[in-house]
Parts: C-alpha cells; structure tokens; sequence
C-alpha cells in the first residue's frame, strides 16, 4: 500500500476536479454501496467497466491511466457519498476477488476517506491511495462537506 500526495500536476488534478464537480457532471444514484452494505446508499458515475467505455467523459482520466502506468483497466468510476450527521463507515469489501491493481484518487478534503485493515488513509485531494483492491477495505462519507468525491480505478500494471 502506497499514499501519494500531489498525485498529479496541479493543472491536470484542477481540470478533473472542476469537471466532476459540476453541476452538469452526470452523477448516478446506487441504491446501496456494496454487496456488503445494502443500508446506505451513493451516487456514481462509470466511465469504464467490463473492458469497455462506458462514458463521454473517459478522456478526462488520460492523465491518470498514464501516471499509474496501466497497461490494462478492469474499472473506472467516481464515487459521490453524501453527507451525514455522523460519519458511516461502509461494510468491508473487495473490489474484485483476484489479485490486481486499485488507486484512489481523493477530488476533495474532507473527514472521511477509506480503511484498507486498521489504517485510516484521510481524503486529501490529489492525494492517491494504491493497493492491492482485492483486500478488504471500507469507504466512508464525511461529516463537514457536502459530499465526498473519490475517482476509484481497478487496473493491471
């Protein structure tokens, strides 16, 4: 596991950040969060899964895919989870159940972030998360902004 602030050129992680959060930026509504948490719910937006694209949007990740040197994707998507009074702590999962590549790249600051065994990795934005994503590993929402925006991708180096 490997935490990287300052991830991307601050031009490149502005662009992707006022693009998602927007607006206009099509957000979609999950009625749970994972297999494992059918309580709470989020919204998302996928640009790419099952090896195709899935949105107009994909180009805007170029610059992520080439500093993660990815030379094959399995699933890219950014994730919306709303605020509450207090802080959810999502149901431990995995993202696919074999070995492979997962970055987290935090769009905003806030009090939430995500939990890869008893480590807590803070949402900072342009601040990635690397790891094996076929660990468990819990998300959470945050308390002290609207929402809290992550761009979550499953690739193979």
């Amino acid at each position: 596991m490997q935490v990287i602030d300052n991830f991307l050129s601050e031009n490149d992680f502005l662009k992707i950040k006022k693009t998602i959060i927007h607006s206009s930026f099509p957000l979609y509504y999950s009625e749970y969060v994972n297999d494992n948490d059918k309580l709470n719910y989020y919204f998302l937006h996928t640009f790419y899964d099952g090896f195709v694209p899935m949105s107009s949007y994909m180009d805007i990740l170029s610059p992520i895919i080439k500093k993660l040197e990815a030379k094959a994707l399995l699933r890219a998507k950014v994730n919306c989870f709303p605020r509450t009074e207090k802080l959810i702590i999502y149901k431990p999962h995995r993202d696919y159940n074999f070995k492979h590549d997962g970055a987290i790249l935090y769009l905003n600051n806030c009090d939430g972030g995500t939990y890869v065994g008893d480590r807590f990795i803070q949402s900072k934005e342009n601040r990635v998360l690397l790891f094996d994503s076929s660990q468990q590993h819990s998300s959470t929402n945050c308390t002290d902004k609207n929402c809290r925006f992550n761009i979550n991708i499953n690739f193979f180096k």
